[in-house]
């Protein structure tokens, strides 16, 4: 079983000892929960020696044996500068450069922030600051999809309008979100909040003032309205792997992550996801998230994760192993494209699904069929479905989660 330090000196030391050792660059990843877990499998079955990094222990990720390495490291939200030194400590012990990937967006902030010093040590195989804030910053992104008429659920912004304009022309219920999201995430414990009254509305505007704020209409009939372009863009622009996945269910179930999820090639969500990451000029993974509105049957955009992301392993595992087109593309220069995705699998994080299911009467057509279950219990042959911690090859992962059902601080990961 891989040991994991808390000791910078000896986290650095192992870097020395076993990333040098590899014939390939080494990859560095962080956090390493289920997105990472999914990440370090992908490089580590190529033989790319991966450094896990996380300020949790429990990071499933960090217990799999495709980990060369684990350690503890700074969060970036409470010690930016600590983490971009070790980092740097890292990176000077390195005889080749490694390729950076970080699965939240505060961590792609913090290398953002600091490429120019990263670079020395490090490949960072997504696109420059400038473009990373355009997109991650909602006011920025619908205003900007607005002008180029690409099309958005109707959108208010609470910097331009008061609350009490706002409240007279938008439809209840809708949506209240933050411009930004992650610090709004560890403040509330959730992505949006659903506003069913104007009462409501102004006392979540006050209880959420400080975080700049949008109001925006809800459409779609459910959550199995939501789709997602997931690809890897390289610098000049190429599309080398592109992947559409559905949410088919989620927890929480009020505006959750994503805990099922299939996989569904639609042609029109690959133009449009394309065309508009081509119109912001960016390059590397990322997740295009859109819901489709029933009303006139567009394919509306929500958001753009500029990252790898919690349910990556089902376009892994479906073909298009975005994390592998990164760090080829970034070491070797050139990626070869990938085929077209593998469409009818499944991608399930038990944890959250059983919660889930916990509290929901009668079965749903999206659920977990009885031959999904058979399959699972019978492992990974198949691969027809896959669960985010489960693999024959690679069992501890698995076995922290269920050890975590238990535990009474449970890693929270808005993945």
């Amino acid at each position: 079983m891989l040991n994991m330090t808390d000791d910078p000196g000896e986290l650095i030391a192992a870097v020395r000892d076993k990333a040098n050792a590899a014939e390939m660059p080494a990859a560095l990843v962080f956090n390493c929960h289920i997105t990472g877990l999914a990440v370090a499998r992908s490089l580590g079955k190529r033989g790319v020696p991966v450094v896990g990094l996380d300020r949790d222990e429990n990071g499933y990720g960090l217990h799999s044996k495709l980990t060369a390495v684990a350690g503890r490291c700074p969060y970036p939200l409470d010690d930016e500068r600590g983490f971009i030194d070790l980092l740097l400590e890292i990176g000077a012990e390195l005889k080749r450069k490694a390729v950076l990937f970080p699965c939240l967006d505060e961590w792609v902030f913090a290398v953002a922030r600091h490429r120019r010093e990263l670079e020395e040590y490090f490949l960072i195989p997504f696109s420059e600051i400038e473009t990373v804030e355009r997109i991650l910053d909602k006011n920025l992104l619908y205003r900007k999809c607005e002008a180029r008429g690409i099309p958005i659920p109707r959108t208010f912004y609470l910097d331009e309008q008061t609350p009490e304009q706002i409240a007279t022309e938008i439809e209840f219920p809708c949506i209240v979100k933050p411009a930004l999201q992650r610090e709004f995430t560890n403040e509330f414990g959730q992505k949006v909040f659903r506003v069913e009254t104007r009462e409501q509305f102004f006392a979540i505007y006050e209880r959420a003032a400080r975080h700049a704020l949008l109001a925006q209409e809800i459409v779609g009939s459910g959550v199995d309205s939501f789709y997602s372009l997931c690809s890897y863009i390289s610098r000049d622009g190429e599309a080398k792997g592109v992947f559409v996945g559905r949410k088919l269910e989620q927890y929480p179930p009020e505006f959750g992550t994503a805990c099922l999820v299939d996989s569904r090639y639609v042609g029109e969500i690959v133009e449009r996801g394309v065309d508009i990451l081509r119109e912001f000029g960016y390059h590397g993974i990322s997740e295009v998230e859109f819901l489709r509105d029933e009303r006139d049957g567009e394919f509306k955009l929500l958001d753009i994760n500029t990252r790898v992301w919690k349910w990556i392993g089902l376009p892994i595992t479906a073909g298009i192993d975005l994390p592998w087109l990164a760090y080829a593309d970034a070491v070797y220069g050139k990626v070869k494209t990938a085929d077209r995705q593998r469409d009818g699998m499944k991608w399930v994080y038990l944890k959250d699904y059983v919660e889930l299911r916990r509290g929901q009467v009668g079965v749903r057509e999206t659920t977990l069929s009885e031959k999904d279950w058979l399959e699972l219990m019978a492992g990974e042959d198949s691969r027809e479905i896959v669960e985010s911690t489960l693999s024959k090859d690679d069992p501890v992962p698995f076995v922290r989660m269920m050890e975590s059902l238990f535990d009474k601080r449970q890693y929270y990961c808005a993945c």
